[in-house]
């Protein structure tokens, strides 16, 4: 296939464009920003999801089988300091996408990215199906929530094929130092190399499910090739850390015993972060996580 990659140049963007060569895919990167140059696609568009016309015009420029939708505001503490631009973004932007496609290559296979954040933070008894109904807390998860919605319409109303894959969270070689793991690796090794000789933390309670991107894309990537249009699909590796304990692997592969500061800044409240039921993910594409977190850690820790 030949797949249009929006958000190409970011965190999980620049890992599919690896999976999907490996896969024997051709991508096109669309971007505001070109991927860095070692990452393998066909061409660059410089195109942004707030010019719809733009967005046509690549579409029909590029001919794409397949396009992979991760252009978003992913950081949540950005989304609420930018209310409007969240909203555009994560809802206007995904909707300019769908309708350039409708009008350019209806016939596409698109993915479109979603978020566990839109069934909320509350207590689950049992994993959660994809089919349980969205209670988004946060302006975040609501305009993923929107998003995820107006995606599964154009697949009802338009017969397009249209798939959502919803992850929770994922980390790994290459993730922004404003995510919590990064962070952690960033500190350490400035700790190792002795600039600093303490580590700033927010909640280390809080408990997570973490999926290495690596992983992330692979099921991408499955999804592109044999997903149900108009379904949803969580994708989570299904084991909880708190971040206590991602702290304290992360120390112990550096080797070192820093001063842990409590800083207010960084604290967030406890949130239950679901646990997620991927069968459907695995019936349909045959995906199991392959990376281990301690391996996830180790290549984090390598590139900090």
């Amino acid at each position: 296939m030949r797949i249009l990659v929006t958000g190409a140049a970011g965190f999980a963007g620049r890992h599919f464009l690896h999976e999907a060569a490996l896969g024997g895919h051709t991508t096109i990167a669309l971007d505001v920003n070109p991927p860095p140059s070692s990452t393998p696609c066909e061409g660059f568009v410089p195109a942004s999801l707030m010019d719809p016309a733009a967005l046509r015009e690549a579409i029909v420029r590029c001919s794409p089988d397949a396009c992979l939708h991760l252009a978003a505001i992913a950081f949540v503490p950005a989304a609420d300091s930018d209310p409007s631009g969240v909203v555009n973004t994560n809802i206007l932007g995904t909707t300019h996408l769908l309708e350039a496609f409708r009008t350019a290559a209806p016939n596409a296979r698109i993915l479109i990215v979603s978020s566990s954040q839109v069934y909320g933070q509350r207590n689950h008894p049992t994993p959660i199906p994809e089919d349980t109904p969205l209670t988004p807390d946060s302006l975040y998860a609501i305009t993923k929530a929107a998003a995820d919605d107006i995606a599964r319409f154009y697949a009802r109303q338009f017969n397009m094929a249209v798939t959502v894959a919803r992850p929770g969270n994922h980390t790994g070689p290459g993730q922004s130092p404003s995510f919590v793991v990064p962070a952690f690796a960033r500190q350490l090794q400035a700790i190792r190399q002795g600039g600093i000789n303490a580590i700033r933390v927010g909640n280390l309670n809080s408990s997570r499910d973490f999926t290495d991107v690596r992983d992330v894309t692979r099921a991408y990537r499955l999804l592109l090739e044999k997903g149900q249009p108009g379904l949803a699909y969580n994708i989570a590796s299904g084991r909880h850390y708190t971040i206590g304990a991602i702290l304290d692997m992360l120390c112990h592969m550096a080797d070192v015993k820093p001063e842990i500061i409590q800083d207010p800044a960084l604290y967030r409240p406890d949130g239950q972060c679901p646990s997620l039921n991927t069968t459907r993910l695995v019936q349909t594409t045959g995906w199991q996580p392959a990376y281990d977190i301690r391996k996830t850690l180790s290549d984090i820790l390598e590139v900090a």
